[in-house]
């Protein structure tokens, strides 16, 4: 019976699914569509995850736990293989795509504010990645709060990052990925290297990156359906429990000095509660002399990376957008490309 359980997960999605396009079909016909760039099945999937799913105001640390494990059962490609791997003290896994080039590595840290999240709950994204980086992909399963407040998520990356040197990985070839809070924690990491003049990657790929954890309640250009800026707030408080304030340079990288960092592709939603830290970052770091690739995307809320596979228009652009990236990068670097 415990077999099953998967399965009936996909069947009662797939009926909400239902209801939710049919619902939002519905109200185009009458007020059109919720914003002018949204595609039907777009603003379909936002309504099945906010109508039935994200009350985040209400949703504790367990509870999103618990809703991430069930992002596990849906589908992702199949192409990329999938091994238990441990980078020095840290757990995670280790893809490979279906035609991998020799040498080239990804590092991903993935999202869940600070509380939730996992390698298996982020698989749609890693396989992608994977595959559009023609990669082999690490992606780490760091400890999280509040059973373990900071340092701790930060110091499993730089634990991984050690333990990916000492394997042999140039770091040269290596490109570093976050999603969220994983970006936060990247843009940690990145600084902690630079600090002590130790090897950095090739580059950083932000997918919606968490860069300023005391966000403020305005900045996003309209409701994101996913985080409300208090909901942000009270996840960092959950990590930092009390050890640095919100705006500390460590942990939120929008007021950090970005001087002297690899490469930086930052994509951010318009609509994203995430946006206004992106933005920031991304501009100090012009400002430093950084080679910083900038992308607020119009109609895009947090974590629209995650529609690729349902065929979201806006989705699959975006990560054509990080396909030629990578190629570019591929061009000038050793990196994944």
């Amino acid at each position: 019976m415990k077999s099953l359980y998967p399965i009936l997960e996909q069947a009662v999605l797939s009926v909400k699914l239902l209801k939710a396009a049919l619902k939002t079909y519905l109200r185009r016909q009458q007020r059109g569509p919720q914003f002018p760039n949204w595609s039907w099945l777009h603003e379909s999937l936002v309504e099945l995850i906010f109508g039935t799913v994200y009350a985040y105001e209400h949703i504790d640390a367990q509870e999103l736990r618990t809703l991430f494990n069930r992002v596990g059962v849906v589908p992702v490609l199949s192409t990329v293989k999938i091994k238990p791997v441990r980078l020095g003290s840290v757990p995670g896994e280790v893809l490979l795509p279906t035609k991998p080039t020799e040498h080239r590595v990804v590092l991903f840290f993935h999202g869940g504010g600070y509380v939730a999240g996992s390698p298996r709950s982020h698989r749609l994204l890693t396989t992608r990645i994977a595959e559009e980086a023609r990669a082999r992909l690490y992606s780490m399963d760091y400890r999280l709060a509040p059973e373990h407040p900071y340092p701790a998520a930060h110091d499993d990356c730089y634990n991984a990052w050690r333990g990916l040197l000492h394997s042999g990985v140039d770091p040269a070839r290596c490109v570093l990925f976050g999603e969220s809070c994983g970006g936060s924690l990247a843009m940690g990491l990145l600084q902690r290297l630079r600090d002590a003049g130790s090897p950095m990657p090739a580059a950083f790929v932000s997918l919606t990156g968490w860069f300023d954890l005391a966000v403020a309640d305005s900045g996003s250009a309209g409701p994101d359906p996913f985080l409300t800026p208090q909901w942000v707030r009270n996840r960092a408080t959950d990590y930092l429990a009390g050890a640095l304030p919100l705006d500390a340079p460590q942990v939120s990288a929008a007021y950090a000095d970005p001087s002297g960092l690899p490469p930086l592709y930052l994509q951010i939603g318009e609509h994203d509660t995430m946006r206004e830290g992106a933005l920031t970052l991304g501009c100090n770091a012009i400002r430093a002399g950084v080679d910083v690739t900038l992308e607020s995307w119009p109609g895009a809320i947090h974590g629209w990376h995650g529609l690729v596979n349902a065929g979201v228009p806006e989705a699959q652009a975006a990560w054509r957008a990080i396909r030629r990236y990578l190629d570019t990068l591929a061009e000038t670097t050793h990196a994944p490309g």
